[in-house]
């Protein structure tokens, strides 16, 4: 067995790659955060910062008296693993709030809210 001399020990520790810890952050949405809207979104849309695990990342929507509005359809998008969404049905005015949970494909788990707007016409 041989022994790295105590000189070598810090040459040895520049050149060991370091792992990334990435987290999956909203990067942006649509509807944007906190905004108000003239017409119902037929969808919610978040990008994230990092590429997401899709089954165990996930969207909801909720109305302003805490039910759940959105088409249950979540999903991550094969073609751009850090985009997700979700299908609504044609919403009525009022405020709506999007709660998300993502795990980043290297497992780290972050999750968030926004609130949205549906104005009336």
């Amino acid at each position: 067995m041989k022994i790295i001399h105590p000189l070598y020990l810090p040459l040895l520790l520049w050149l060991t790659p370091v792992v990334a810890q990435a987290h999956a952050f909203l990067d942006h949405a649509d509807p944007r955060v906190g905004s108000t809207v003239q017409a119902a979104p037929s969808v919610v849309t978040i990008w994230f910062t990092e590429e997401l695990e899709g089954a165990f990342s996930k969207i909801q929507v909720f109305d302003a008296k805490g039910r759940e509005v959105d088409k249950k359809d979540s999903h991550v998008d094969a073609a751009r693993p850090a985009v997700m969404t979700v299908s609504l049905p044609a919403l009525p005015p009022g405020d709506y709030k999007v709660i998300w949970h993502a795990v980043a494909v290297d497992t780290h788990h972050t999750s968030g809210t926004f609130p949205f707007t549906v104005q009336p016409r």
